[in-house]
């Protein structure tokens, strides 16, 4: 029985008002931790198409000879001698075509860690 009104006294002495003059202190502490997961499955597939056409053309014009001078009767005149002339040409016709796919694929797993500590102090008069 003693205890019990012991008990009952220093409880009603802790939860009794704060009375003006008294002095307190407060000193906390809150520590958090938190753990964020994240799983990614990815699929993609790209499709993609190329077409190309072309064509191209060359044309050359070779010429060779050798000038030569001849006197005759005591005229000078020029002429050419094996005079040739080549033609040479080229020309390319053409189309490409390509399609691709390409797929990627596979999970990103992720795993994120937070832990915060703080302390709060304070201590005062009331």
């Amino acid at each position: 029985m003693k205890k019990v009104l012991g008990l009952a006294i220093l409880a009603n002495f802790l939860a009794s008002p704060v009375l003006a003059g008294e002095t307190f202190v407060l000193n906390q502490w809150t520590i958090q931790q938190s753990r964020t997961e994240t799983n990614f499955n990815i699929d993609n597939v790209t499709n993609s198409t190329l077409t190309q056409d072309y064509n191209s053309s060359s044309n050359n014009i070779y010429i060779d000879s050798k000038v030569e001078t001849e006197y005759n009767n005591g005229k000078v005149g020029e002429f050419f001698k094996n005079f040739t002339v080549q033609n040479a040409g080229g020309e390319l016709n053409g189309s490409f075509y390509e399609e691709r796919t390409a797929r990627v694929w596979g999970t990103i797993n992720s795993i994120m860690n937070s832990y915060t500590s703080t302390h709060e102090s304070s201590a005062g008069i009331r």
